[in-house]
């Protein structure tokens, strides 16, 4: 073995225990308990159990993790965006409410730390946050209720902006509701709770907002 190699071999984690997914994890621990500016490489590497040098070794740096830690853990949310772009259908709404209650059921704290970015004053390192963030959720995806009027897919009388508004409560607020109304109304953010929630919010989406084929021959019989 050469001198090189012993080198490359000597700087590669020697066991290949899932050290990344373990970084990941606890970045998203620390960064939904305190502000990005706040928690140290250092705290990361020490609540993984890992050394530091790691975090460069496969993120490069404090915002290659933490850019790493919101794209993966979404990843089941953004990968249906994509196949939103590709087709709309009656239930492509429905099915992006159950995927994204799915994902945060069990990363309950991800909303009020995407929330909590979004509100931030801005800054150098808070808009590239904010970027990282424009990045999942592009532009396209805030007008899906508008794309699902143009073809059809809503009921008459649906306006597109205050849908899009509803949908976006349905999906945001459970995570977002205060520890003191949780605690009156006897709630906790489970998998089982949100997959409950999931179901009958869809309920609520399909009556109200969603066209059926009966919802477009009643609308058609009264254009006759």
């Amino acid at each position: 073995m050469t001198i090189d190699k012993i080198k490359r071999e000597a700087g590669r984690p020697k066991i290949k225990v899932d050290n990344r997914a373990k970084l990941i994890t606890a970045a998203l621990l620390l960064f939904v308990s305190d502000d990005y500016d706040k928690v140290s490489v250092r705290a990361i590497a020490s609540q993984a159990d890992l050394d530091p040098g790691l975090i460069r070794y496969y993120f490069q740096s404090k915002l290659g993790l933490f850019t790493a830690m919101i794209n993966e853990t979404v990843e089941p949310v953004t990968k249906q965006l994509s196949a939103i772009d590709q087709k709309l259908n009656a239930s492509t709404a429905e099915q992006l409410m159950q995927i994204y209650y799915q994902v945060m059921s069990q990363n309950p704290h991800l909303p009020k730390l995407i929330f909590r970015i979004l509100s931030m004053k801005e800054s150098d390192v808070n808009q590239q946050l904010k970027v990282v963030l424009e990045n999942i959720f592009k532009a396209q995806n805030l007008t899906l209720f508008s794309r699902l009027k143009e073809t059809g897919f809503l009921q008459a009388g649906v306006d597109p902006v205050c849908a899009q508004l509803s949908f976006f409560s349905m999906m945001i607020f459970p995570f977002l509701m205060p520890e003191l109304l949780k605690s009156a109304l006897g709630i906790s953010i489970t998998p089982a709770f949100m997959l409950q929630m999931g179901k009958q919010n869809s309920q609520l989406l399909c009556h109200g907002m969603i066209a059926t084929q009966t919802n477009s021959k009643d609308d058609n019989n009264d254009h006759q």
